[in-house]
């Protein structure tokens, strides 16, 4: 197997380059998709707590009959926030599939412009990117309960792989997952390297009126795709 390095500071003149010519338009993009999915959970009502849990529990201890059924009230809207989380999660989940089909496609040269045409997507490539994504966060997540060291190491090793699934949607799912893990092989520290400095660009982004905030977003996009670019070589 080849063995490619990434190149921390290529990956991030890249992102720039790219950002500056097409970030406006996709920044666009992520702040509609922020607007849409922070509307719904307002339109669907605040979420249940665990203290509302509690409340019940009392209420009902002390025959308060009535404050059990405003706390119910107050549940059936946790119900239309998670309803609302839901289908914001869905919209987050195609566009972000569709911004690696279109970054991976302006890198590419089959993408000349910002374009809708990368949302045209068979719903197989879909469903799998999302599957790939939920189970590259539930390792993440399982990883936490054994202190964050391994979330530091299987964070790297794993992030490509939603991006492995868009550019190569023939790929069964333990395949996309199985190829960034190859991939990114001896480059754990770089991959880890880059993504804190993208967290500090992100951090830049929210002290620029928290509106920068979606343009960092846009290089981070870049700078994933130019990392992916430069390491996928390893699976040759």
């Amino acid at each position: 197997m080849a063995n490619y390095s990434l190149e921390i500071s290529a990956a991030i003149s890249t992102a720039w380059e790219y950002a500056k010519k097409y970030g406006l338009l996709i920044a666009v993009v992520y702040f509609l998709v922020g607007m849409v999915t922070g509307g719904l959970n307002s339109i669907m009502g605040p979420s249940f707590s665990a203290q509302d849990s509690q409340a019940i529990g009392e209420a009902i201890g002390r025959g308060d009959w009535e404050s059990v059924g405003n706390i119910a009230q107050a549940y059936n809207n946790s119900i239309g926030s998670n309803i609302g989380t839901m289908f914001g999660s869905i919209i987050s989940c195609v566009v972000s599939v569709a911004l690696y089909n279109l970054a991976l496609g302006l890198m590419s040269g089959r993408f000349t412009e910002v374009t809708f045409d990368a949302f045209k997507l068979p719903f197989a490539t879909y469903l799998k990117a999302f599957v790939v994504s939920f189970i590259v966060g539930v390792i993440l997540v399982i990883s936490c309960f054994f202190c964050l060291i391994p979330v530091f190491f299987l964070a790297p090793r794993l992030i490509l792989a939603p991006i492995y699934q868009v550019e190569n949607p023939e790929a069964g799912i333990g395949d996309s997952i199985s190829a960034a893990w190859k991939m990114t092989s001896g480059n754990t520290f770089s991959m880890l390297g880059l993504g804190l400095i993208m967290f500090g660009v992100i951090i830049l982004g929210f002290c620029c009126c928290c509106i920068g905030v979606y343009f960092a977003d846009v290089i981070q996009l870049f700078a994933l795709i130019a990392a992916y670019n430069q390491l996928k070589g390893n699976l040759q």
